[in-house]
C-alpha cells in the first residue's frame, strides 16, 4: 500500500460501509475470511521470517515462537471454536415474564482501530486484528513505523486478502496515527508505551468509544530464600533475554534475598554465557535511539556478556549485580537486555517499593512455599502471575491477557 496516496479518512468510509453490509458479519463469511488470511500466512511464512530478521534480527526460532506460531494457533483456535462462540446464551426470566425468553447476544462493536508496537510487530497486530475480524467488525491497523519491512508485509496481506471493507492497512509514523485518533472508531486497541497511550485513551473517550490499552510496566521477579537457584536464574535468563529483553511482559528486574545474592548471580552469568556466546542468537535493538537510551541506564559495574556490536544495533547482556532502586534503570521499563538484581533483607520494605512502580503486567514468583507466594501475589496487583517460571501465563491461549 502506497502510504503517500492513503487517506485514513476514506479508508475509514469504506471500513465503514464493509461493516454495514450485514452480509459480511455472517458466521460463515467471518470463517472464510479468517480461514482465507490463514492460507496466506502460510504461504508467505518465510517473507514473514525475512521481515522480521530486517526489521529486528530475529533468529528464526524466535521469529517462529513468539510471532508466526502464535498467531496461527490463535487464528487455528478461533476458527475452530467461533460458532460456539458467538451462540446466543440463553437467561432465566422471572417467573412473572413467563412465558418470555431471555438471552444474551454478543455484537461486534463496529470499526476498530488497532494500533501496535515494533517489539512483535507480527504477533501484536495480527492478534488484535483475527479477534476484532472474528467478532464481525471491519479493522483498520496501525503498524509501527519503527519495524518497516514487517509493516509492508502486513500491507502486501491485506492487499492479498483483498477485502477492503473489512481489512485495511495503513502505513506511516506518528502524523498517520494522529490522523487516525481523529476519526470516530468504535473500538480502539492500543499497545505500546504509556505516553502514547494515553492519546488513546482520550481519543476514545472525545468518541464515546470502548478502548484496550495494552501497556507495559516494570515486572518483577520475586525470589524466596528457598528458591532453587541454579533452576531460577536459567529460566530468567531464557525469557529475559528473548527478542533481546524487548518484551512487555519479560522481567524487568530481580529482588533476591541478601543471603541468595552472590549465588544467584554467579548462576544468571553462567546461564549467559552458555547461552549467548557471541550475539547472534541475540536480537537487536530496533533504533538508534533506544540503543542510545539503553546505554544510559548502563552502569560502570555493569557485567558485559560479550561486546556490543554498536553499528548493528546489538547490544550485549548485562547484569547490572548491585542495583539500588534509585539507580537510573530503575525509574522506568528497561525494555532491552539489561537485568538489575536488588538484594533485599526486609520483605515488607520490598514489596513496598515493587508496589510504588504501580501494577505490573506481569509478576514473576520463585518459591517451593506455595503460601508465600500465593501471599505476595494477593498483595501486589498485576495483569498476571507465575510462579517458578516466567512469561508461561502469556502463552496459554486459555487464560486471558493483561488488567489486573
Amino acid at each position: 500500500m502506497n502510504k503517500d496516496n492513503y487517506d485514513p479518512r476514506k479508508g475509514f468510509e469504506a471500513l465503514r460501509r464493509g461493516f454495514e453490509n450485514r452480509e459480511g458479519r455472517t458466521l460463515e463469511a467471518r470463517v472464510a475470511l479468517l480461514e482465507a488470511l490463514d492460507r496466506i500466512l502460510t504461504k508467505r511464512e518465510q517473507d514473514l521470517e525475512s521481515a522480521l530478521r530486517r526489521d529486528l534480527g530475529k533468529p528464526p526460532i524466535e521469529s517462529y515462537l513468539s510471532e508466526t506460531y502464535f498467531v496461527r494457533n490463535e487464528l487455528r483456535l478461533i476458527c475452530k471454536n467461533l460458532a460456539r462462540w458467538s451462540k446466543p446464551k440463553r437467561r432465566r426470566s422471572p417467573f412473572f415474564f413467563q412465558p418470555a425468553s431471555s438471552w444474551v447476544s454478543r455484537e461486534p462493536f463496529g470499526v476498530s482501530l488497532v494500533a501496535a508496537p515494533w517489539n512483535y510487530p507480527f504477533q501484536l497486530s495480527m492478534s488484535p486484528v483475527i479477534g476484532s475480524l472474528a467478532a464481525g467488525n471491519s479493522v483498520m491497523l496501525k503498524p509501527s513505523e519503527l519495524a518497516p519491512a514487517t509493516a509492508n508485509f502486513l500491507a502486501e496481506v491485506a492487499h492479498e486478502l483483498d477485502s477492503p471493507e473489512r481489512f485495511q492497512v495503513v502505513l506511516g509514523g506518528p502524523e498517520v496515527g494522529s490522523a487516525c485518533l481523529e476519526l470516530p472508531f468504535d473500538h480502539f486497541f492500543y499497545t505500546g508505551s504509556e505516553r502514547v497511550g494515553r492519546l488513546y485513551g482520550e481519543a476514545a473517550a472525545r468518541h464515546l468509544s470502548p478502548s484496550v490499552l495494552e501497556l507495559g510496566g516494570k515486572c518483577p521477579a520475586i525470589l524466596h530464600h528457598d528458591a532453587p537457584v541454579a533452576e531460577t536464574a536459567k529460566r530468567i535468563v531464557r525469557q529475559k533475554f528473548f527478542n533481546a529483553g524487548q518484551t512487555c511482559m519479560a522481567p524487568d528486574y530481580v529482588v533476591v534475598p541478601e543471603q541468595l545474592h552472590e549465588s544467584f548471580v554467579n548462576k544468571l552469568t553462567d546461564h549467559l554465557r552458555e547461552s549467548y556466546p557471541d550475539l547472534t542468537d541475540l536480537g537487536r535493538i530496533v533504533s538508534h535511539e533506544h540503543y542510545t537510551r539503553l546505554e544510559t541506564l548502563i552502569e560502570e559495574e555493569a557485567k558485559s556478556i560479550g561486546q556490543d556490536e554498536p553499528e548493528g544495533l546489538q547490544l550485549a547482556p548485562r547484569l547490572l549485580p548491585n542495583a539500588g532502586w534509585d539507580i537510573p534503570a530503575m525509574q522506568g521499563e528497561i525494555f532491552g537486555p539489561i537485568l538489575p538484581v536488588i538484594s533485599y533483607t526486609d520483605l515488607s520494605d520490598t514489596i513496598a517499593r515493587v508496589k510504588s512502580h504501580g501494577s505490573p503486567l506481569a509478576l514473576y514468583l520463585f518459591s517451593r512455599d506455595r503460601a508465600w507466594a500465593e501471599g505476595i501475589a494477593a498483595e501486589v496487583p498485576s495483569g498476571g502471575i507465575c510462579f517458578n517460571d516466567v512469561m508461561k501465563q502469556g502463552i496459554n491461549l486459555d487464560l486471558p491477557f493483561g488488567g489486573v
